[in-house]
């Protein structure tokens, strides 16, 4: 009998797909996710379908250093979601449709660019970098 495989989720028409940035993220948010399923399937979610709406758990990271960083040679800011009491998701947003206000030009007869969420980081334990210096 073959082996079953696992099928990944295909993302709807209107919402974010969402990649890692790198094999080494992937494999993260892998190891994590076994940990913690629900924590991080509740994270996937969100940032499929809102990755820019401001709440106690999601904000865009501010400051020169983590207000925002390069991926493929384009800057973009620098949002964070808290997936556990001390589990961070570092991301970037790439909406060619600026949210939905302007049409996406598209090369030929080509699929239309998709609305990316670029996961940065994954840290299950609560990162340094973003504590607010005191004093």
């Amino acid at each position: 009998m073959p082996r079953a495989e696992r099928v990944t989720r295909p993302a709807r028409t209107d919402e974010f797909e969402i990649v890692t940035a790198d094999k080494g993220v992937d494999e993260e948010w892998d190891k994590w996710a076994n940990q913690e399923p629900n924590a991080l399937a509740a994270a996937y979610d969100q940032l499929a379908t809102k990755p820019t709406a401001l709440s106690s758990r999601q904000k865009r990271l501010e400051g020169r250093t983590v207000g925002t960083g390069t991926y493929e040679g384009k800057t973009y800011d620098r949002w964070q979601y808290e997936a556990t009491s001390g589990g961070r998701i570092f991301y970037f947003v790439d909406d060619p449709t600026e949210g939905g206000r302007k049409k996406v030009e598209r090369k030929g007869r080509g699929p239309k660019p998709r609305k990316r969420v670029i996961i940065e980081a994954v840290h299950p334990g609560h990162p340094n970098e973003t504590e607010r210096k005191r004093g």
